[in-house]
């Protein structure tokens, strides 16, 4: 089982890097990690940082093997989905998840994103900012670790989560790959094992239903389909009359 640390060993890690720091570098907390610092998780397994740009990341990346830290090359399949830009274990078996400007290639690091995060702390060079509460849900919402569902459930039970930054976020992101379906479904999750049900469910879901016309739509006009043969296709899979006009 991989070792877990908990904030002294994260507040070490941060000093130890920063100290080795040459330049101002700024990264993003956005897992477990940032639980700690909020005390809604006690220890995590893993770091996830996320870096604006590629200046940023490999200033950072340049003093990981002075420090003990190996990168990894054999990966698991989840680690693999959440498409991070390199993977490291320090022989004290701690883990760096690093990103470049996403994760997944779903959750990208917006201007809004941005603002709503908070300096945790300086650590010589290195400012770390942890991101907002609401931000770091929908991040769990999208990857497929398995305490990720707990997780949301540890945020929502420990502070008041406004779920309209949730749906807001969701819908920015969504301009460039809507996954509302993975939001629903771990939304759903989280009613059917904790008992919590977000209040943007309904809008989710209409939001989810919208996109999946206009999906079609699209794929229909592509194959030279008129308004008027499209509009039987949608009915013939159950679209009703008002959701088929509002895709429009």
């Amino acid at each position: 089982m991989q070792k877990r640390f908990g904030k002294t060993e994260l507040n070490n890690f941060f000093n130890e890097i920063g100290e080795n720091l040459s330049e101002k570098t700024t990264v993003y907390l956005l897992g477990g990690e940032a639980m700690c610092f909020r005390n809604q998780k006690s220890t995590t397994k893993d770091l996830d940082l996320l870096f604006k740009d590629s200046k940023s990341y490999n200033k950072f990346i340049q003093n990981l093997e002075n420090l003990n830290f190996k990168k990894q090359n054999l990966i698991s399949r989840v680690y693999i989905n959440m498409e991070a830009n390199s993977i490291w274990d320090h022989i004290s078996g701690f883990r760096l998840d690093l990103f470049v400007g996403s994760v997944c290639h779903k959750l990208f690091l917006s201007d809004s994103m941005i603002q709503r995060s908070k300096l945790l702390k300086q650590y010589g060079n290195l400012n770390v900012y942890i991101m907002s509460n609401e931000d770091i849900i929908l991040l769990k919402a999208v990857t497929e670790r398995i305490d990720d569902t707990a997780d949301i459930a540890s945020i929502t039970h420990s502070t008041e989560v406004n779920w309209e930054i949730v749906l807001e976020e969701c819908e920015v992101q969504s301009k460039n790959r809507f996954w509302y379906g993975e939001l629903l479904n771990k939304f759903y999750e989280l009613k059917e094992s904790f008992g919590i049900n977000p209040q943007i469910i309904p809008k989710i879901e209409e939001l989810y239903q919208n996109a999946l016309i206009k999906d079609k739509i699209n794929e229909l006009k592509d194959k030279g389909y008129s308004k008027k043969q499209i509009k039987k296709e949608l009915k013939d899979r159950r679209f009703t009359d008002s959701e088929i006009e509002g895709a429009f």
